[in-house]
């Protein structure tokens, strides 16, 4: 149970950080969608540069309905056509807030954070209700499932980033139909299991009506 706690913390690191990112995206998104629809529409120019590595993001000075200048510094770097000085862009201003500024083509940049929604998020959630599928399942078989003795077959080893896993894969013959099922307990850490003799029984849950829904009883390595 501490590593289904792990791993719903692990996933749920990922998740909370895919939401965080959604959110600013839509903030970001809505933000510019108000200055674009419900704003001035103006012509300005770019007065200068700034420099971040090989990007660039434009300086741009324009003037309001009042005929005051402003200058807008764009916090958008790119590589890829980067504006020049003296160039004219389109600038978009709030007439209550005219610092409240977006550059034509420049809301692209607001969808970066909706990357890490969907990357993040998706392992996230997607963790998340795998986790959940199977205490489902668990707590079903506990309820409705019913009991065999499936036969150890073979005990899986592996190895990543120095730790040490252990799988349990073990076979039953359904008495009545004949049919051969094989089973796989979930990946194990921590657990020395080199010892444990092929053939050796081991407690199965399955529905009864599907043994393709299972749960490989693990809790006799905790004695």
């Amino acid at each position: 149970m501490k590593s289904k706690g792990c791993m719903y913390f692990f996933f749920g690191i990922f998740a909370a950080a895919g939401l965080l990112c959604g959110i600013i995206s839509a903030g970001l998104v809505y933000g510019r969608w108000n200055v674009t629809h419900n704003g001035v529409e103006t012509t300005g120019t770019v007065v200068d540069l700034l420099y971040s590595k090989s990007s660039v993001a434009p300086v741009v000075k324009y003037t309001d309905e009042g005929g005051r200048e402003h200058l807008y510094e764009s916090s958008s770097y790119t590589s890829i056509n980067p504006a020049e000085i003296g160039d004219q862009l389109k600038v978009y201003y709030l007439p209550d807030e005219p610092t409240e500024v977006e550059l034509e083509g420049e809301g692209l940049f607001n969808l970066f954070p909706l990357i890490f929604f969907f990357t993040h998020g998706g392992v996230g959630f997607g963790g998340i209700y795998w986790l959940e599928k199977k205490r489902r399942l668990y707590n079903w078989l506990q309820q409705y499932g019913k009991e065999i003795q499936a036969k150890l077959t073979e005990v899986k080893h592996g190895s990543n980033k120095g730790r040490s896993y252990h799988t349990l894969k073990c076979e039953w013959l359904d008495p009545y139909t004949q049919q051969l099922y094989n089973f796989e307990s979930e990946t194990l850490s921590n657990y020395s299991l080199s010892a444990l003799p092929v053939g050796r029984p081991v407690r199965v849950l399955i529905d009864p009506d599907n043994p393709k829904r299972y749960w490989v009883d693990i809790s006799f390595l905790d004695t």
